[in-house]
Formats: C-alpha cells, structure tokens, sequence
C-alpha cells in the first residue's frame, strides 16, 4: 500500500521555530508510519486525529517530556494519506484546546 505525507504549513513553522530540532525526527516518523499508519494513540472525542510521542534530542528525559505529533490518517484511491497537522512540546503546552 501507498502512503503519501504532507506536513501543515503549522507543523513546518513549529518544526523549523523548535530549539530541540524536531525536524530530525521526521525519516523516524515517516518510516514507522508507512509500516502501520494507524501507529499513534486515537484521541477521544476526534476519531480520525491520532497523537505520536516523539524523542526530543539533546533531552534525556525520552519520549514522555518530548514532543508531541497530531496526524490524520486517512485512506482514498488505494493509498493512505497522512497529514501532520500539529507539533507542540510538552514542556510548552500540557494540551491543546
């Protein structure tokens, strides 16, 4: 199956904006999502919307104090298109509204 990426004009302003270089975990990404694209934690009340942890480099406190990946999977034509369309530290922001 064919699976296609696409990052939010967000996800590449936060990403480039990031002090921890985020953008060097994208290969990571894009490799775990082509074999299963459903791989992140569904978040409640917004079914298709799925939520990846991610390593921040240069912090030694792992995934859980890292980054945070809001992504859509979704499949049309035989393919399955997954679209980033959030990026956020945790130490910024706790949650999203």
């Amino acid at each position: 199956m064919d699976v296609r990426f696409h990052c939010s004009k967000r996800v590449r302003h936060s990403g480039k904006r990031s002090k921890h270089r985020v953008l060097e975990s994208c290969p990571t990404v894009f490799q775990v999502l082509r074999v299963n694209p459903l791989y992140g934690v569904s978040i409640p009340r917004f079914h298709d919307l799925r939520k990846m942890r991610l390593r921040a480099s240069g912090l030694n406190v792992g995934k859980s104090g890292g980054y945070r990946l809001i992504y859509r999977a979704k499949e049309m034509d035989e393919a399955v298109y997954v679209v980033f369309l959030e990026t956020y530290f945790k130490g910024d922001c706790e949650d999203l509204s």
